[in-house]
């Protein structure tokens, strides 16, 4: 029977072709878009710069299609060829690897926006579709935001690895180059100090800039060094020196020695060489590139830093066993805890108000951090290595992060017949684990070295994230665009506090194999209304073939549109009013854009159930008006997937399954649509 479909099908359509110099084709499917984040959103790229996603957003608008916002309700902006990278979460080898940006993409959105805190006081905010990763006894799954609980456990770093040059910035065009190789500022009152300039990134300069963002008063012509340590204080007169041949100028200010330099010359060429700028306590923030350097000297970097304003507990008493560094800068704090994802070492951020004042902290606990401060970082200052030495004598086992899958393994342990004894190493505390359903990380390493063969516990144990748990979900008003990157194959990004998002599969990966940018995103508002989409005279090619045609891009359709369904997502009633009128055109002209198409292809989600009355009224139209209809089952690489119901729904059309998401079968797809012109 199918067969005999489909020779009709492919007549009528080769009569159809051939009849047609150029072909216009519709297409009717619901989009996947509508997970955005808000565009205070910082995202981590791979060569160490962090950017709020709307600048990110903005610098590749600049760089491509520079549309006007103003007047714009979505924008979805091709850049794979622009060499943006990010680190990215692998969810089934739950490793971290550097992937390709191939889309930007903003949203006027409307609505309620999801404000998701952890305990370790990470932060995100996202629309209700926007998932993030979640860890359960049902593994390792995105879950969207409006889905998640108190509670529930999802990703953030544990082992991230930037890359980035030494050579720095050309700094000739801002700076006079004397004949000695000697640069110097502009100065329209006085002719500044030269001094000499490295050209690259070394160990003094690395030191030199940790002493600049550690305890000095940097402005736009000097900077004062503060402290009281003696090895500290001649080191840093030591690199002044190498680097830049100045001389600083020693004093003491209210019991505190200083370190002073005089120099716009110096200050400049920080700034342009490296874009460490002159900045208030509130203000600084580590070079960007500094976060891709190798990893001696990103040691080397946090050592000194550490050195100057780091303090290690004296003793391992109940909330006090840790390492802490505070700064009234909250970005200078998450690029320290990045530099530290290169060693595995992940803190907890907590605020701090000291005098009215509020000050942020990064507490680094547990004996695998502090072990893995002292082997890869260390503290050049005796009584703080001292101090360190002992918290990773006494075993401190304070834990921040835990695995919510104590379910999970007492079935594997019962599967293979083991007592909790031989399973866990030993049984204590496994009641206590088994009913709060959690296991620490140490805990899972120590089973996993026991049970090579078993590879789940492998991948959670070796994982290059940890699960932390969500204490606080608010909902908030909010009116504005958001923005989503689309990240390949792995589709996930990380934003500068270390949450592990989701990013936004693209919304139809036929329409991005055939022009290279998707046609069109749907918020998560119910009947959000779309505009038809046209895109003229594209071409496809298949070896020696070519067909030419015309894509429409539908609104989906909808059979019931009620106001109090804007209502419900956060709209007063006057505008749900005025969206549920709008939405209803909506469907009206796609109903009527039906009668101008030569053919349709209709994308079915091959996990629902085909009987719904959008999709029969959708078809119905199709087949009144004697239009040729092709049917494409998507998600087919799920295993909820049922190809067989949407054939049994629609036998009287041909069903070609898909997966657009990882360009499952779309060969045999574009074989059948070259076959039509044959």
């Amino acid at each position: 029977m199918l067969d005999a479909i489909n020779r009709f099908i492919q007549k009528v359509l080769k009569d159809l072709f051939r009849k047609k110099k150029h072909v216009k084709l519709g297409l009717y499917g619901p989009p996947n878009g509508g997970k955005c984040v808000t565009p205070d959103t910082e995202v981590v790229l791979a060569n160490g710069k962090v950017l709020p996603i709307k600048a990110l957003f903005d610098y590749v608008n600049s760089r491509k299609d520079n549309f006007d916002m103003s007047a714009a309700s979505e924008v979805i902006i091709q850049c794979d060829d622009l060499g943006l990278h990010v680190p990215s979460f692998d969810t089934k080898k739950l490793e971290m690897v550097n992937k390709r940006v191939t889309h930007l993409y903003a949203q006027k959105y409307s609505g309620t926006v999801f404000q998701i805190r952890t305990s370790s006081g990470r932060m995100i905010k996202t629309t209700p579709v926007h998932p993030l990763i979640r860890l359960s006894d049902a593994g390792v799954e995105k879950v969207k935001a409006a889905d998640l609980k108190l509670k529930d456990s999802v990703a953030v770093a544990q082992n991230v690895k930037l890359a980035s040059g030494l050579q720095l910035n050309s700094v000739s065009k801002r700076l006079i180059v004397l004949n000695d190789g000697t640069v110097q500022a502009i100065s329209a009152f006085h002719k500044p100090k030269s001094i000499t300039a490295p050209s690259a990134i070394t160990s003094e300069l690395v030191r030199f800039v940790a002493y600049v963002l550690s305890e000095s008063y940097h402005t736009k012509n000097r900077i004062i060094f503060s402290n009281c340590d003696e090895n500290l204080l001649a080191d840093f007169e030591m690199v002044s020196g190498m680097l830049f041949r100045l001389q600083p100028i020693k004093r003491v200010n209210k019991g505190v020695p200083q370190m002073e330099l005089n120099s716009k010359s110096l200050t400049d060429y920080l700034e342009l060489s490296l874009g460490l700028k002159p900045a208030t306590s509130e203000g600084k923030a580590i070079p960007d590139q500094f976060l891709g350097l190798p990893d001696d000297l990103i040691a080397e970097f946090l050592r000194v830093y550490a050195d100057c304003e780091g303090s290690v507990a004296k003793e391992t008493r109940s909330g006090g066993a840790s390492i802490e560094i505070a700064s009234k800068s909250k970005k200078l704090l998450e690029q320290l805890q990045l530099m530290l994802n290169r060693f595995g070492i992940v803190g907890k951020f907590m605020p701090k108000v000291v005098n009215g004042e509020l000050y942020h902290r990064l507490l680094i606990r547990g004996s695998e951090n502090h072990r893995a401060w002292m082997e890869k970082i260390g503290f050049s200052i005796k009584y703080k290595s001292d101090r360190l030495a002992h918290l990773c004598e006494a075993g401190e086992k304070r834990n921040t992060f835990s695995l919510p899958i104590m379910n999970m393994l007492e079935k594997i342990r019962k599967s293979s017949g083991l007592t909790q004894t031989k399973f866990y190493f030993d049984d204590k505390h496994v009641l206590r684990m088994v009913r709060d359903n959690r296991i620490t990380p140490r805990r899972l390493k120590q089973t996993a070295e026991q049970h090579q063969e078993v590879e789940v516990l492998q991948r959670l144990a070796n994982s290059d994230a940890l699960w932390d748990k969500i204490v606080e979900i608010k909902e908030i008003p909010y009116d504005g665009f958001v923005y989503d990157v689309t990240i390949e194959d792995t589709h996930t990004f990380l934003t500068s506090a270390g949450i592990i998002a989701h990013n936004t599969t693209l919304a139809n990966r036929i329409c991005q194999d055939w022009l290279g940018e998707d046609m069109g995103i749907v918020s998560s508002i119910p009947h959000e209304t779309r505009e038809i989409k046209i895109k003229e005279q594209i071409n496809i090619k298949s070896g020696k073939k070519e067909l030419s045609f015309n894509l429409v891009d539908t609104p989906g359709i909808a059979t019931k549109i009620d106001y109090e369904d804007f209502v419900k997502h956060g709209l007063s009633v006057k505008k749900a009013k005025e969206r549920a009128k709008e939405a209803t055109k909506g469907v009206i002209d796609a109903i009527k854009w039906l009668d101008d198409m030569d053919a349709v292809i209709v994308v079915l989600d091959s996990t629902y159930d085909p009987y719904s009355q959008v999709n029969i009224t959708i078809i119905g139209n199709l087949q009144a008006r004697n239009i040729p209809v092709l049917i494409v089952a998507n998600k087919v690489d799920l295993k909820k997937s049922d190809m067989k119901k949407i054939e049994a729904a629609f036998p009287q059309y041909e069903v070609v399954g898909i997966s657009a998401k990882y360009g499952k079968n779309m060969d045999n797809f574009y074989d059948l649509l070259f076959k039509l012109v044959k």
